[in-house]
């Protein structure tokens, strides 16, 4: 298990990296859909990269401590990004 302190150098998680985030670094066991879901409500902003969801790792962090994640101006609802 990592330090809690640690976070990864890239910006952007996708679902399986997210899960396994959140369980390295806030020891929170997290389902794929408890994620969904939170994509679906609009708590957890995301983007679309070639049919793929991917996470920027400040906002995962803001929706896990404060329970939800307001999307920032850096990044637009459901945004889709072609790679």
């Amino acid at each position: 298990m990592k330090n809690s302190l640690e976070k990864p150098l890239r910006q952007f998680l996708n679902l399986p990296s997210l899960i396994q985030y959140c369980r390295d670094h806030y020891d929170l066991p997290i389902s794929r859909i408890s994620i969904y879901r939170a994509t679906k409500e609009g708590k957890l902003p995301h983007i679309k990269a070639n049919a793929r969801l991917l996470f920027k790792i400040t906002d995962v962090d803001r929706w896990i401590l404060g329970g939800e994640a307001k999307f920032s101006d850096n990044a637009i609802k459901n945004q889709e990004v072609k790679l």
